[in-house]
């Protein structure tokens, strides 16, 4: 048994601890609790195969993770008996015209040989659309991917906690400086890693999302995620209540006061895409996304004895469980799935 403390409780802290306590190692996070903690402000959506970017270290690396999810969270729901918020109730994601809803068909479908977890793809009229999900508008053509899904990070962050416990560690609301830490440190700081260490370089963006409830008649029921024009998304939440997001902004600060403008910018999309009903705005969630170079996830050593993780963006939640099953992997002298020298870039 090695003895390992984590700090940092966001998901890639979390995860790495519950998979290392699970094989019966001494755990130990310590998580301060900071406001605006991505994590917990993320929409939560799962469906990696959708997104047009190139960095083939990055895809690897959300495929793994999709892939790991559905048995992950099994696993985990039947070990806490805490429900996750996890539905696989499948994507629908919006396209300006015909055109372009074929071109993002070859694409994404293109993908399903190295990742049959995705499930079905196929293509939506703008009526097919309309039906699948009452509330949507029906101004645009779609793809839809079976496999698409999304997580409550909160929920999620609640039941690895008593995962961890319940396999024997301990979970600490307090800091802790690096150099005071007992054993192997997992340094999972987040967009606040620069407190103690400035490598890797950890920059952050703040993330607005609007959540809101509509005033219609329709009958509740479940609905896909949705990914809209550009970078717009959103996610049922609740009876008749959804998420929509994001915005997004680089900054240095620190503050998590949500902003005017945004929310109106938010409310105006959210007309956009809801039509035909009235839009009672309820919060605005503020997340602060850490991110490192390239925007790349950075997994690996720093110092002798700091094991740093870090960047995980926008897709912190689909990486995070993976990430945790393949780090406590490789500290363990276990054999890993993914190649954790592509992201040991320093």
């Amino acid at each position: 048994m090695s003895t390992y403390t984590v700090i940092g409780g966001g998901i890639a802290g979390a995860s790495i601890a519950y998979h290392l306590a699970k094989t019966g190692n001494s755990v130990t996070v310590y998580d301060r609790y900071d406001k605006g903690q991505a994590t917990t402000a993320s929409a939560g959506i799962i469906c990696p195969w959708v997104s047009q970017r190139r960095n083939k270290k990055w895809y690897r690396l959300v495929q793994e993770g999709a892939r790991y999810y559905p048995d992950f969270i099994q696993e985990l729901e039947e070990t806490t008996g805490q429900f996750t918020g996890y539905k696989r109730n499948g994507a629908i994601c919006l396209f300006k015209d015909e055109r372009i809803q074929q071109l993002a068909y070859e694409r994404i479908s293109a993908k399903q040989d190295g990742s049959p977890e995705m499930g079905d793809v196929y293509k939506l009229t703008k009526a097919e659309v309309k039906e699948m999900h009452p509330h949507l508008t029906d101004c645009y053509p779609a793809v839809f991917v079976e496999g698409g899904g999304q997580i409550r990070g909160e929920s999620l962050l609640s039941a690895l906690k008593e995962g961890i416990s319940l396999h024997g560690g301990k979970w600490i609301q307090q800091a802790i400086k690096p150099e005071e830490a007992e054993g192997t440190v997992i340094y999972a700081a987040g967009a606040w890693a620069g407190e103690y260490y400035q490598t890797p370089l950890v920059r952050h963006q703040r993330a607005e999302l609007l959540h809101l409830k509509l005033d219609d008649a329709y009958q509740s029921k479940e609905t896909p995620v949705v990914m809209g024009l550009g970078p717009m998304y959103i996610v049922g939440t609740d009876h008749n209540q959804f998420a929509i997001g994001t915005t997004h902004e680089d900054t240095e600060d620190f503050s998590i006061a949500p902003s005017e403008e945004n929310q109106q910018y938010l409310h105006h999309e959210a007309m956009r895409y809801f039509p035909e009903t009235t839009i009672q705005d309820q919060f605005m969630a503020v997340g602060l996304r850490p991110f490192t170079r390239d925007s790349l996830p950075y997994i690996g050593w720093t110092a002798d004895h700091i094991f740093s993780v870090n960047g995980l963006g926008s897709t912190g939640l689909t990486a995070g469980p993976v990430i945790g099953r393949e780090v406590a992997a490789y500290l363990t002298d276990k054999e890993t799935v993914l190649n954790l020298e592509d992201y040991a870039y320093l």
